[in-house]
């Protein structure tokens, strides 16, 4: 099956929007086993000194390579970016307003349902604002925690952070990033994409590089979140998406493509394990993704398999890719309550790390099930809605203009 990349529709964007929410079930399975999701504090790979130590669980050390599945984050900014771009140039729109209304319904309306599932009703993540406690601290905490997250913020905060639904960090700053993105087109029209790439470089490779010194020369120290989530440090990972986009659209030759994606993959993986250079593995991720996507453009077309049990795995990972929002909106807490659900039918707390595991991954077919329904239910109708409005929107406009 060759499934070209035509103008219209770039068909390995859904395998890569697959592989990317894959990567990223993994990451979260991987917390989920090890009670420590997301970051694995007491039972992953520790620093000694500047390198990793291997004083982890031979189980762990075993799954690590699962651990790497956080680039999947890094995959979708930079899809993101390249996507956001490539449809408002081709829309041509002169302001912003069809933009936003385009981005809200196509994130906002699927984003809030989940939130307030999971604030409400989901037993392992509901916030009861002091309700069983009669804990006015309690009450004020998770107020803050579900406001912060409605209004999109939440990844700015150290308490909020990963409050909820730990995935919902990366919506927050993803958003603030489109509010960024009419400053980048400013940026664009006076300096250009290439000094404009610069800009936003510098500026990511700036905060993270002060991110690694003070690790190493301050470990004391620990940097708020409005540092270290600050949309602009995922400036650079996101707008490289759309420098490509822009060049692809007006059939320049493509930036990054001199570029190899495995190096930035041996960086990604060595990132991990040298603490200086550990605040640049998402920047590396996107580095890596970006030089992909230029490789993948520069080909007339993309062949899978279409028969037996390759084109079956190939056609699923095409449908993941799909549903890949819904997916990344409610699998977290679903896949790290497996363990729990395991500990309590067996009656045993200290099943395997490795069966354990074994049991999240088994948990796929149940999730993409409830993501499948909730983006044919949910995400479907809410992108036709913002559609309509969108359409009405412009008849209005026309007929407002149309002489008298």
């Amino acid at each position: 099956m060759a499934l070209k990349n035509t103008p219209e529709h770039l068909s390995f964007l859904d395998y890569l929007r697959g592989i990317a929410i894959i990567l990223v079930f993994l990451f979260h399975s991987l917390g989920g086993t090890f009670y420590s999701a997301p970051g694995f504090n007491s039972d992953s790979l520790r620093w000694n000194g500047l390198v990793r130590d291997f004083h982890a669980p031979l189980s762990f050390l075993c799954l690590l390579p699962a651990a790497f599945g956080g680039v999947g984050v890094a995959i979708f900014f930079v899809i993101s970016g390249f996507c956001i771009h490539l449809s408002h140039a081709r829309s041509k729109e002169k302001g912003f307003g069809t933009f936003f209304l385009r981005r809200f319904f196509r994130i906002y309306p699927p984003y809030l349902v989940a939130l307030l599932f999971f604030t409400f009703i989901y037993s392992y993540t509901k916030l009861h604002f002091g309700l069983k406690l009669n804990n006015p601290n309690s009450v004020w905490s998770d107020l803050g925690q579900f406001g912060s997250h409605l209004f999109l913020i939440h990844n700015l905060f150290d308490e909020y952070h990963h409050g909820i639904n730990s995935a919902f960090w990366s919506i927050g700053a993803e958003v603030q990033l489109y509010l960024l993105y009419p400053l980048l087109l400013w940026l664009t029209l006076r300096l250009g994409w290439r000094r404009t790439i610069w800009l936003t470089m510098f500026i990511e490779v700036g905060m993270r590089g002060v991110e690694g010194a003070l690790s190493v020369y301050v470990p004391s120290l620990t940097l708020s979140r409005w540092f270290t989530s600050f949309p602009l440090i995922y400036w650079f990972s996101w707008s490289m998406g759309a420098m490509i986009a822009d060049s692809y659209l007006k059939g320049e030759l493509l930036p990054f493509r001199r570029f190899s994606p495995w190096l930035f993959f041996m960086l990604f993986i060595g990132s991990y394990f040298y603490k200086p250079i550990q605040p640049f593995e998402f920047m590396f991720g996107a580095l890596m993704t970006a030089t992909l996507i230029v490789r993948l453009l520069n080909r007339p077309a993309t062949v899978f398999p279409s028969q037996g049990w390759m084109g079956a795995m190939c056609n699923h990972l095409r449908w993941t890719g799909l549903v890949s929002y819904s997916l990344y909106l409610i699998h977290e807490p679903l896949v790290t309550c497996v363990p729990r659900w395991a500990a309590r039918l067996s009656h045993n707390q200290h099943l395997p790390h490795l069966l354990v595991y074994g049991l999240c991954l088994l948990s796929w077919p149940f999730i993409f099930g409830i993501a499948y329904l909730f983006y044919h239910y949910i995400e479907l109708p809410s992108i036709a809605w913002g559609k309509r409005i969108i359409k009405e929107r412009a008849l209005k406009r026309m007929g407002e203009e149309a002489p008298a």
